[in-house]
């Protein structure tokens, strides 16, 4: 994996920011509530790096998506099941948090924010760079972070040996916590950066 010098992690950073602020947007309307995204840093780390996952022994949601077109790779927001909890309990208006090993509908509805997230990241991706990119739909996933991971790395020919890490801070309400990450295919990742000359 090669390091990225400030320009080219500044150019991530912009598009993460974009991607933020379209997501913070549809997540208000979804939960009616005032919600900002922000986004502190971004990162791109060797894959396989033991600081990239943190705890992979920990329980936590993800919302997965394979992407397709110009630049492919695979797409996931994670987030704890407390915060996939208090989603599910806002958006279906619900007098207590749903247990989401049990409840379809909320694990729907969880899936449905997660698709609205991850394609608000994806889009600004596009937009930004002018490659094309689609998102398959949603899947997800309660599980160590360990298994989810190697369940993601068999479901796909070809990974890159990086991961590019968008940190988020959610403000306006402090049940929500998560990150975006895209992990790209081959050589995606500098066709993503090659529009910018870097």
């Amino acid at each position: 994996m090669k390091d990225l010098n400030e320009m080219q992690l500044g150019a991530l950073c912009e598009m993460g920011n974009i991607g933020a602020g379209n997501a913070a947007t549809a997540l208000s309307q979804l939960l009616d509530l005032k919600i900002d995204i922000n986004v502190p840093n971004v990162r791109v780390v060797a894959l396989e790096s033991s600081d990239t996952w943190g705890d992979r022994g920990e329980i936590q949601v993800a919302l997965y998506l394979k992407v397709e077109g110009e630049a492919p790779g695979k797409a996931l927001f994670l987030t704890s099941t407390q915060s996939g909890e208090y989603i599910a309990k806002t958006l279906l208006r619900m007098d207590k948090r749903p247990d989401l090993n049990s409840d379809g509908i909320a694990c729907s509805a969880i899936m449905e924010v997660g698709n609205i997230l991850v394609s608000s990241f994806l889009v600004a991706l596009t937009n930004f760079s002018g490659i094309h990119m689609q998102s398959s739909i949603p899947a997800m996933c309660i599980d160590m972070l360990g298994a989810m991971l190697q369940g993601i790395f068999l479901d796909s020919d070809e990974v890159g040996d990086t991961v590019l890490i968008i940190d988020t801070e959610f403000s306006g309400t402090s049940d929500i916590e998560g990150q975006f990450l895209f992990i790209p295919d081959g050589d995606s990742l500098d066709k993503l950066l090659g529009v910018f000359g870097l």
